[in-house]
């Protein structure tokens, strides 16, 4: 995965409360439910971005994966 989609998806991670990052992830539907099981949403923020970005980059998400996810953000 491209630095600068990592990137854009870590801000967009980032702006999303935590009440609402479960939901929002599942309504993405690039990660499968079970990579989300892997992800422990108590830690700190940074540490679940970091989980997530992770999960991303052995997807190898694309730009438009990231876009969809701000689109997603945005209509919440």
């Amino acid at each position: 995965m491209d630095e600068t989609v990592a990137e854009f998806i870590k801000r967009t991670i980032l702006k999303i409360p935590m009440n609402e990052l479960t939901t929002i992830l599942k309504a993405w539907d690039f990660l499968s439910e079970n990579q989300l099981q892997t992800v422990n949403f108590r830690q700190r923020k940074e540490s679940v971005v970091q989980h997530l970005i992770h999960l991303c980059e052995e997807k190898r998400a694309s730009i438009s994966d990231a876009a969809l996810l701000d689109i997603i953000c945005k209509c919440q």
